[in-house]
């Protein structure tokens, strides 16, 4: 039987939950994603640091784009053997990794659907998957 994979993102953390012969498994990936950094120096959207002046907010966006990056390809790692996947998550987070899959030709055609969805606790995420991967067969 092939393996289907849910995952419930923000960009806090991530829930994979894979079926496998009727039984579930649950495995939780943290982001390293910073929510606040501040630069010694900083005090204006543009400061004066040195003989320069800098916009800071620039930095931050570069530095998140790249946590997400990476935040992206370890859960791509992790699911990279799954028949399909369902994607669905509060934020923007679902948007971006669907975009990760996108790019790799091997792995676009594994994704289901992508979906809005509240926070919710470990049994309605397992049990939000069952009903998904039970309407698609």
């Amino acid at each position: 039987m092939e393996k289907n994979v849910g995952i419930w993102l923000d960009s806090e953390k991530a829930y994979i939950i894979s079926l496998v012969d009727g039984r579930e498994e649950l495995e939780t990936i943290e982001s390293n994603v910073e929510s606040r950094v501040r630069y010694k120096g900083e005090k204006k959207s543009f400061s004066r640091i040195g003989g320069q002046l800098f916009n800071p907010q620039k930095k931050k966006t570069k530095r998140k784009k790249h946590q997400l990056h990476s935040y992206y390809q370890d859960i791509l790692k992790k699911t990279k053997n799954a028949g399909k996947i369902y994607i669905f998550g509060p934020a923007e987070a679902k948007t971006g990794l669907n975009k990760e899959y996108t790019k790799h030709k091997e792995l676009q055609d594994k994704i289901l659907r992508v979906e809005s969805s509240d926070s919710l606790t470990e049994n309605q995420m397992i049990a939000r998957v069952r009903e998904v991967f039970a309407k698609a067969s």
